[in-house]
């Protein structure tokens, strides 16, 4: 399999990728979507989907990936070590890291994601899987450690109070807010607009450029994607199969409704 990581490489050179979520886990709409020429799939495996623990189901996945020319990019249901080797042994190169709290935990499961770890073993275990094009790359543990991406979600009100300490982590990949589930935490459910929000976000905005940590968000419109760029967001998702399958459709049976 490809062994390279455009998304990684992408960010770090403080380029910009697009991507879509994919609701429905199959290898035909990733397929479409590197054809169409998005940068990544978003795949949530933390609020939906089938279990992350089936390597079976990502080489499937991840081979869709290839034939399209584009990157994986998972979201896994939590940050234990043990689940981060496990789907990274499957060949996807970007997971992202849902509701944590402190810097141990983002240090942790990065740790997981290496060989070698500031300049000392990591906790990253030899495997013959995808990723290493069953046992025949040659370069795999230095081909590994160059290419994975690992981000955390900014969702929770302790991250916020963590957040310098969790930026400082070695070789963080990026961060991507969560608006919804931050203003649930500040007690706005569902109000993303709340002032209140929209300062923590401006903040959390403002610690991350500091660090120099790329960030990501959902933008669905042209204009609004337009804008997060402009306003430092290097990994914007916008929509997904299931988004557009409704709209699409919603406004064909509109417009033949009266037939």
């Amino acid at each position: 399999m490809d062994q390279t990581n455009d998304f990684r490489r992408t960010i770090e050179n403080n380029g910009s990728v697009l991507g879509a979520r994919s609701s429905t886990f199959s290898p035909a709409v990733i397929e479409i979507y590197g054809e169409l020429g998005l940068d990544f799939v978003w795949l949530d495996f933390e609020h939906m989907g089938p279990s992350p623990y089936d390597s079976t189901m990502f080489e499937e996945l991840t081979r869709a990936a290839d034939v399209g020319g584009i990157e994986l990019f998972v979201r896994l249901p939590s940050a234990e070590p043990s689940l981060v080797r496990k789907v990274l042994d499957t060949g996807v190169r970007n997971i992202l890291i849902p509701r944590i709290d402190d810097a141990e935990e983002v240090h942790k499961a990065v740790k997981a994601s290496r060989f070698v770890y500031e300049n000392e073993p990591g906790e990253r275990g030899m495997a013959s899987g995808r990723a290493r094009t069953w046992g025949l790359s040659e370069d795999y543990v230095s081909t590994e450690d160059d290419e994975v991406c690992v981000g955390v979600m900014i969702e929770k009100t302790t991250a916020v109070d963590n957040l310098d300490e969790i930026l400082s982590v070695p070789e963080l990949g990026f961060v991507f807010v969560g608006p919804s589930d931050l203003s649930v935490q500040m007690g706005h459910p569902t109000n993303k607009n709340h002032p209140d929000v929209t300062a923590q976000i401006g903040e959390i905005e403002d610690a991350c450029k500091s660090a120099d940590v790329p960030m990501g968000c959902i933008a669905n419109s042209p204009d609004k994607i337009e804008s997060v760029v402009e306003d430092g967001y290097q990994i914007v998702r916008m929509g997904g199969d299931l988004s557009a399958i409704q709209d699409t459709l919603a406004e064909r049976l509109s417009e033949i409704g009266e037939l």
